[in-house]
C-alpha cells in the first residue's frame, strides 16, 4: 500500500467511528432527559410499526438472552428502543435503523431459529456495507443501554446497592488520621 492509499477495512472503520459519534449524543440525550420505558400491557409503538416492534424484541434477545438473569425483552428493552427512536434519535439514525430492520425482514429473521439469528448478527458485525455495520452497532448499543439502565438489568444483572458504602455516625477522629483540615 502506498503512502496516499487506504484499504477498504480502514475506511469502513473510520466511517463507523464518525457515524458512531453521530449516534452517541442522541443516546445520551435520551438517558439524561429520563427516557422511560412504558410498562402498560396494551403498549403500542410510537416509531416502529407492529412488525418492526416484534423484530426489535427478537433482536434484543439475541444480544441479551435469558440465562440466570432475565432477557432483554423481559426488561422491555424493545420498548426503550422505540422510545429512543421516536424522541431522541436524528433522522439519519432513524434511517439506519429502518434500513437494518427492512434487511432483517427480507431475511425472514422472525422465522429463524436462535442460532441462525446469532449468525446473522455475526455477519452484520463485520459487514463491508457501512449501513449494516452501523445498524448492528446502534442496536447493540441501545440494547445494552436499555437493559443495564432498566430496573431488571440494574437489580438482577448488575450488583445493585441503592446506598453504597456504610454510614458510620460518631467515630473517633483518630480513626481516619486525626485531622479535620489538610496541611500543605
Amino acid at each position: 500500500m502506498t503512502a496516499g492509499t487506504m484499504n477498504r477495512r480502514k475506511a469502513l472503520e473510520r466511517v463507523s467511528v464518525i457515524m458512531g459519534g453521530v449516534l452517541v449524543p442522541s443516546i445520551w440525550t435520551g438517558i439524561i432527559s429520563g427516557c422511560r420505558t412504558p410498562l402498560e400491557p396494551n403498549w403500542s409503538p410510537k416509531f416502529l410499526d407492529n412488525e418492526e416492534a416484534l423484530l426489535t424484541e427478537l433482536i434484543v434477545d439475541v444480544f441479551i438472552p435469558q440465562t440466570h438473569t432475565p432477557s432483554a425483552s423481559e426488561a422491555m428493552v424493545h420498548r426503550f428502543i422505540d422510545e429512543m427512536l421516536h424522541g431522541f434519535l436524528e433522522k439519519e439514525e432513524q434511517e439506519i435503523i429502518r434500513h437494518g430492520l427492512k434487511r432483517l425482514q427480507e431475511l425472514d429473521f422472525v422465522g429463524m431459529d436462535e442460532e441462525a439469528r446469532i449468525n446473522v448478527f455475526k455477519d452484520l458485525s463485520v459487514s463491508e456495507e457501512p449501513k449494516n455495520a452501523l445498524f448492528f452497532d446502534a442496536m447493540r448499543s441501545m440494547a445494552l443501554l436499555g437493559y443495564f439502565t432498566s430496573e431488571i438489568g440494574a437489580t438482577q444483572a448488575l450488583a445493585h446497592d441503592p446506598i453504597p458504602g456504610s454510614y458510620e455516625g460518631c467515630i473517633p477522629l483518630n480513626k481516619y488520621g486525626g485531622k479535620t483540615w489538610s496541611e500543605s
